[in-house]
């Protein structure tokens, strides 16, 4: 690729597909109805652009969003790829707390988020434009006013689309810069791996804050001129997955191990009228077991996905195919080489367990927050994940753990000391370890042990009521011990 001539765009994709099925669907939002073909989510694309350049907004600004899914929030991607802006998504569970450290290091032009939350960000990132999306449609709507912008930013392959948060903000805000070379490298690479086309249909549970449901699902639509079916959580829809999947002829739709564990639990199961050939789990480690007894009582093939932020997906397990190997994470996409290295950066051989490694286009340039500590997890040209793994005799690679410091609850990685850090501030707390315990359903729980100073009266109670405000609910431990 080089490096100093412009490139194709995500966005310019968006107007090829729309000009070869301008009265195709695109996108359907199941909690509004909507639904908006590629001519008509085209040309609102183009419309942002013109609300953006109302703001006196230009090229390279960084627009930070805390969202729910939604149309609005598709229609920000694509408008800010267009425009040129940096666009720094953060999903809608998260407070102000949890990314308030990202967002006054980055200092974002715009801070996009619902009406009812200006409130609880008033005090982040202090210079800034704020873009409220009062009700369901009205930003759509207003949109009429702005005559779309003609003309498509171009861009170079190292220019930054995207800012992605990473875990661990409190104790080591990152952000992670991912470039239009990578998108452009990566996205075509995942439609190939995945063998998806443009009559496929993706149902999107998972949040598009999280860079899954973005290169799985989203971005291969536009590229492919497929459409997206979009749910606002796996939670709202889970009594309903089956019959949506059916409704809407799904082809494609990828859960975290929580939700293919409350999938295999539940009824109806699915019935007739799905064209899944599989279901894709990812964003955590999928347990065998659960795995095993999922295809055996439900009868789809599960496919267990790998990737990391910084990478995007790096694998693909083609369970699909005739005499794949499963249990495995697949074999790499072809963008990407990965190997297995030991501690002195070497490659090893099949069957041999070290770190997993990745190099190619899909491989982010660096971190915007700190990115001194970017070289620390480059080694002679590979990107070092922090995961175990080995690839195997038949050229298939094993996913074996985590060797990063992390707990993933639900499919949401947490850095225990996020959760230290604001145990820590309480006057009481002399010393506190959070550490995960392993769960069935969430796949890990939250564990903190806590010493205090002498004399204190604690509880758990005490201590879960003071970290509510302070950590998402998702962070608050499940488990306090007072020792």
């Amino acid at each position: 690729m080089n490096h100093d001539a412009p490139l194709e765009k995500i966005s310019r994709r968006l107007a090829l597909q729309t000009s070869r099925f301008p009265h195709k669907t695109f996108l359907i939002d199941l909690a509004s109805g909507r639904r908006l073909t590629f001519r008509e989510f085209d040309e609102l694309v183009g419309r942002a652009c013109g609300y953006f350049k109302s703001l006196g907004l230009a090229k390279g600004d960084l627009l930070s969003a805390v969202l729910d899914n939604s149309i609005e929030l598709c229609l920000l991607f694509f408008a800010a790829l267009r425009f040129g802006a940096v666009f720094n998504p953060y999903p809608a569970f998260l407070i102000a707390a949890d990314v308030r450290r990202d967002i006054d290091a980055l200092r974002p032009r715009a801070l996009i988020l619902p009406g009812e939350r200006r409130d609880e960000f008033e005090t982040v990132a202090a210079e800034k434009i704020f873009i409220e999306m009062s009700r369901p449609g009205g930003f759509l709507d207003s949109l009429r006013a702005f005559p779309p912008a003609p003309v498509e930013a171009p861009a170079l392959p190292d220019d930054t689309a995207f800012i992605y948060h990473s875990a661990g903000r409190l104790v080591d805000p990152r952000g992670i810069r991912y470039s239009h070379g990578n998108l452009m490298s990566l996205i075509p690479a995942v439609a190939r791996g995945l063998n998806l086309g443009a009559d496929d249909v993706h149902l999107i549970v998972l949040p598009l804050a999280h860079t899954a449901a973005l290169n799985y699902s989203l971005f291969p639509c536009a590229w492919l001129g497929a459409t997206a079916v979009l749910a606002g959580s796996f939670w709202g829809v889970r009594e309903r997955f089956w019959d949506i999947a059916a409704e809407f002829a799904a082809t494609y739709v990828q859960v975290v191990p929580t939700a293919l564990y409350i999938l295999l639990h539940q009824q109806p199961r699915p019935g007739a009228g799905h064209r899944l050939s599989h279901i894709a789990c990812g964003s955590a480690a999928l347990a065998p077991a659960l795995r095993a007894e999922f295809e055996r009582t439900v009868g789809l093939p599960v496919a267990d996905l790998y990737g990391l932020a910084e990478t995007g997906p790096t694998h693909t397990d083609a369970v699909w195919t005739p005499g794949w190997k499963r249990g495995t994470i697949g074999r790499p996409l072809d963008c990407n080489d990965v190997a297995i290295l030991d501690a002195g950066g070497n490659a090893l051989p099949a069957g041999a367990t070290g770190e997993i490694a990745v190099r190619g286009g899909n491989v982010f340039p660096g971190y915007a927050i700190h990115p001194e500590l970017t070289a620390a997890h480059f080694r002679n040209g590979w990107f070092l994940t922090g995961d175990r793994g080995l690839i195997d005799a038949d050229g298939y690679h094993h996913f074996l753990g985590l060797k990063k410091k992390l707990i993933i609850r639900g499919g949401v990685n947490i850095h225990p000391g996020e959760i230290d850090e604001v145990l820590g501030t309480h006057p009481d707390v002399a010393k506190v370890v959070t550490r995960g315990t392993p769960d069935d359903f969430f796949g890990e729980l939250i564990r903190s042990d806590i010493s205090v100073r002498e004399g204190s009266r604690l509880t758990e109670a005490a201590l879960k009521d003071y970290c509510r405000g302070r950590l998402s609910p998702i962070k608050i431990p499940d488990f306090i011990t007072i020792g």
